[in-house]
């Protein structure tokens, strides 16, 4: 079959810098499968919908597959409404956690005919070999779709266990020249700005994901579309990634796109000893998580080239912390942060604020933890409820969404708008509360480093 994949754009205040990993490693399994791959990227090339519906209607595919993280959903209606006027009789397959999260919603407000849940690599191509042979979708685990007027929910698809078994993303098929030139990670110190170049000493760089799942359930985290279960790729394996990505596209500098890499102590041990052992000159970034770090692993990730570990705190609050079910202690964090200060010479560290139960009182001991920890985040995000998350739930009993519908069509990137209110404060208090605590850690920064301080 000729297969139509979209990537819709995302993040549109900054360069595009972010391979879109799911969408590639989709084009390579069902190119692997004997399907001819088109791709249509809109976040690298930024097009208009003008542009877009100009482009779709040169194309002829046999099937359009498209999706990605839930703020794209009112995009993506728009979208497939342009498809469905475009091309009404062409299969439309939607995938990634907007229709993981909410594939119910998804498939009623869109023109669309199956929901891939979860990991999406063995069901696409399961679901392209039925529409090609004109057969039903009957038994395809892992899928929602549509049946008439009636919506069909297949049993779930158990999580792929062998990592290495899935092809490398598809790089050749995308424009990834439009992602190496702009900074990913901790590299982009203009990552909440334009996220544009600032140098030409800053080095070709790629996200890459090298585990998926995770065994936590932080109250306003949603990785559920990642498939279940903690598993990882081979340290060997994810080298010869590295070294395939360097060879084509001159890429030196890579981010590790997971948010439990070191849950799995072996795992990053015998992957930093395989770096060193074979001299490649790579620089690698990481998130970390507190209750787990050591100055064992962080001295091992800095000699195989990592250069910075970034840790997601959220509250300098014990109280906080355990409403976000996070299983980690005020003090664990404090330690980890201080180790990696000491292997690093920084720690990049994000926070959220207003969460349930937050108050004047937790806010200051965030404020207290940063001046302790000489950090001063230059972004503090909104606790946002998203859809498939307990927070949302939480949000959905108090009656804080009144249409989920609407409420997920305005949800904003990275939790930088308020999107819900939890706390007792009206929006405009908790905005300036934010920005308050910003520049009081900036201030104080400023006067410790300016007196000389001993940091």
């Amino acid at each position: 079959m000729e297969i139509l994949l979209i990537n819709p754009p995302i993040r549109e205040w900054a360069k595009p810098n972010c391979m879109p990993l799911g969408l590639g490693y989709i084009a390579a399994t069902l190119r692997e499968a004997g399907h001819f791959i088109d791709v249509l990227d809109i976040n690298a090339h930024r097009y208009s919908k003008e542009a877009v519906s100009g482009f779709l209607e040169e194309k002829n595919p046999d099937l359009i597959m498209t999706g990605g993280i839930i703020t794209v959903f009112k995009y993506l209606q728009w979208l497939t409404a342009t498809i469905g006027d475009v091309h009404p009789d062409v299969p439309v397959v939607l995938g990634g956690s907007v229709s993981t999260s909410i594939p119910e919603i998804t498939l009623l407000t869109m023109h669309a005919d199956v929901a891939c849940i979860g990991e999406g690599e063995i069901t696409t191509v399961e679901v392209a070999d039925r529409i090609g042979k004109g057969e039903g979708l009957e038994g395809v685990k892992g899928i929602w779709y549509k049946n008439g007027d009636r919506i069909i929910q297949n049993e779930p698809r158990p999580p792929i266990r062998d990592m290495d078994s899935i092809p490398f993303p598809a790089y050749d098929l995308f424009p990834t020249e439009i992602y190496v030139q702009n900074p990913v990670g901790y590299i982009n110190r203009d990552k909440w700005g334009t996220g544009t170049r600032i140098s030409d000493d800053v080095p070709g760089s790629m996200n890459i994901n090298v585990t998926r799942g995770c065994p936590y359930r932080c109250g306003f985290c949603y990785h559920d579309y990642l498939g279940p279960g903690y598993r990882h790729r081979s340290p060997g394996h994810v080298l010869r990634e590295m070294d395939f990505l360097n060879e084509r596209y001159g890429v030196t500098y890579f981010l590790w796109a997971d948010d439990e890499a070191v849950v799995n102590a072996r795992f990053i041990h015998d992957f930093c000893d395989l770096m060193v052992s074979s001299r490649r000159a790579y620089q690698f970034a990481l998130a970390g998580r507190v209750n787990l770090m050591t100055e064992k692993m962080l001295n091992e990730l800095r000699e195989a080239g990592c250069n910075m570990v970034g840790y997601g705190i959220e509250s300098g609050s014990q109280k906080i912390l355990d409403a976000m079910q996070k299983n980690v202690t005020v003090d664990q964090a404090k330690r980890a942060v201080r180790l990696t200060q000491k292997v690093f010479g920084d720690a990049d560290c994000s926070f959220i604020i207003g969460y349930p139960g937050e108050t004047e009182g937790t806010i200051r001991e965030t404020a207290a933890f940063c001046k302790e920890l000489n950090l001063a985040p230059e972004v503090i995000f909104f606790a946002t409820a998203y859809p498939g998350t307990p927070l949302y739930r939480i949000a959905l009993e108090q009656g804080l969404i009144k249409d989920e519908v609407e409420y997920i069509s305005g949800l904003w990137e990275q939790g930088e708008q308020i999107a819900v209110n939890f706390t007792q404060w009206t929006n405009e208090e908790l905005y300036r509360k934010r920005e308050d605590l910003i520049r009081e850690l900036k201030a104080w920064n400023v006067t410790r480093h300016s007196t000389g301080e001993n940091l």
